[in-house]
């Protein structure tokens, strides 16, 4: 490993990396923050913030070189244990042992960086289904993003999009799905979230189809039970009761609504077919209750038209629900 003062200067003062420039860059911080020596914490620190991608390298080089000292013999060295500046803390090897864990990394930039915190994606009109190393499975919808963590599968974050959790309850350590600026905790359940755009800001919605769910857990917090739901619009949480047959029925093609307004229609039909479907300002706020089946409207979305109470037509490179007069 070249020293200090042989490293370019775009690894140290902050300018944007990549590929194996980042990642020599990110093994140099964590071998010198690794040092009991180490007191630049100011150039540190502001090569993190930078740019994301340097935290993420950082957290992902460390964390690899972690599990590679692991083969390196016991007896190379004696471990002295360092305060990282993440509040974490990990054993370090002077001298030949940190030279033969990080030989472990000769053409690095060949093997996939880990990232613990990771995205799994759909695209519009596709489906998903992820299972955690916990037993927990979550189907995915279209258009649906959401961050987990390969450090923890008890963690999820729904950023966008619809996704159905099946989780293996455990009393010591409870699943948490986080949904905007919400935390949703497993008490023994099968619950469906989205997540989508509304006409004033990010709307959540949440119905359980089996055990209970508590919603923002501790003082103020609502916890649902099977048959009930929570919908969420400018910070105000109102609950009612759901058809439980009906919670994640997007799974088999059947989108089912008590009481959405067209404008969230048009936003499950775009995520389930992949389509660009947008609700007139003059629709957008009417109610509909009752079940659109998906698969019959591949192509042409304006076969919904008529048991939605509405027209929809191609305008240029999307569609518009708009009135029928």
């Amino acid at each position: 490993m070249a020293e200090h003062d042989d490293i370019d200067a775009p690894m140290l003062n902050g300018a944007a990396l990549n590929g194996a420039a980042l990642n020599g860059a990110a093994l140099d911080w964590v071998v010198r923050t690794g040092s009991d020596a180490f007191d630049d914490w100011p150039a540190f620190h502001a090569w993190l913030e930078a740019d994301p991608r340097h935290a993420a390298a950082y957290h992902a080089m460390s964390a690899d070189i972690e599990e590679m000292a692991a083969y390196v013999p016991a007896e190379v060295a004696a471990p002295v244990v360092v305060a990282m500046p993440a509040r974490r803390r990990w054993p370090v090897w002077a001298g030949g042992a940190i030279a033969a864990s990080l030989a472990l990394f000769v053409g690095y930039e060949a093997i996939e960086t880990r990232s613990h915190p990771y995205a799994v994606e759909t695209a519009a009109g596709a489906m998903r289904t992820v299972q955690l190393a916990d037993g927990s499975s979550i189907a995915m919808g279209g258009a649906t993003r959401l961050m987990l963590d390969r450090d923890d599968p008890r963690i999820a974050t729904l950023e966008r999009g619809e996704a159905m959790f099946v989780v293996r309850h455990d009393d010591s350590d409870p699943f948490e799905v986080i949904v905007g600026d919400a935390r949703l905790v497993d008490v023994g359940t099968a619950f469906d979230v989205k997540h989508a755009r509304g006409e004033t800001g990010p709307e959540t919605r949440v119905a359980v189809s089996e055990g209970a769910v508590d919603y923002n857990p501790g003082q103020g917090g609502i916890r649902l039970v099977k048959g009930q739901g929570l919908f969420v619009r400018d910070g105000k949480a109102t609950v009612s009761a759901v058809d439980v047959a009906s919670v994640g029925s997007w799974r088999d093609s059947v989108l089912a609504y008590q009481g959405a307004t067209l404008a969230e229609v048009a936003d499950d039909l775009s995520r389930a077919l992949g389509i660009d479907l947008r609700a007139d300002p003059t629709v957008a706020k009417r109610s509909f209750s009752g079940s659109i089946a998906t698969a019959k409207l591949a192509g042409d979305p304006s076969l919904a038209g008529p048991l939605l109470g509405v027209a929809i037509r191609k305008r240029g490179g999307h569609w518009v629900m708009s009135s029928r007069s």
